[in-house]
């Protein structure tokens, strides 16, 4: 009979504890939220040329042996995002110089953005320009451009047409991938 009055204690105590169990519960809640937005900015370095294209920015004619000129170009950013930029380099598109000596000459067109250090066209590549453009803002750099006193005969009614190739990239970006 003890075992019996055990084994039936034992029964109504699962029971209640079954029950207690069944009628435990925690306060939840959730909510949804809509219409988040994610958005990329827009890196965009605007022509030169006013909005078109940068076509004949820098015509010259009639340059001779000690010749020097400059031209201002404005590097406007037309994105959303703050960039850094540099000219990438400058390419030969057609030219009646059977030698290409005005693009690689030993005495052919040189080009420098401080008038301190001059590059022959065909050797500047990746010549970055310090500070960054903000959204909106622009900077105005300056290109001068000489035909050496030494270049001879052998340069005149030679004529060249240069691309400048600039490319901009975020301010974060340390390495310069594009």
């Amino acid at each position: 009979m003890k075992k019996r009055l055990v084994l039936i204690m034992i029964l109504i105590g699962l029971l209640a504890f079954g029950v207690g169990m069944g009628t435990y519960a925690w306060f939840t809640s959730s909510v949804t939220t809509t219409n988040n937005v994610f958005k990329t900015g827009i890196l965009r370095i605007k022509n030169p040329g006013n909005g078109v294209f940068a076509s004949g920015i820098l015509n010259v004619d009639n340059i001779y042996p000690g010749w020097e000129g400059s031209k201002k170009i404005t590097i406007t950013n037309d994105g959303t995002l703050a960039f850094k930029f540099k000219l990438k380099d400058i390419t030969l598109k057609s030219q009646n110089d059977e030698g290409k000596i005005l693009y690689n000459g030993t005495n052919g067109l040189r080009v420098s953005f401080d008038k301190q250090n001059w590059y022959r066209v065909k050797d500047i590549t990746n010549y970055v320009f310090s500070g960054q453009i903000n959204k909106g803002k622009s900077k105005t750099i300056t290109v001068y451009y000489k035909l050496p006193k030494e270049a001879g005969n052998g340069y005149q009614g030679k004529s060249v047409t240069l691309e400048f190739n600039f490319v901009a990239t975020q301010t974060e970006n340390k390495g310069w991938s594009e």
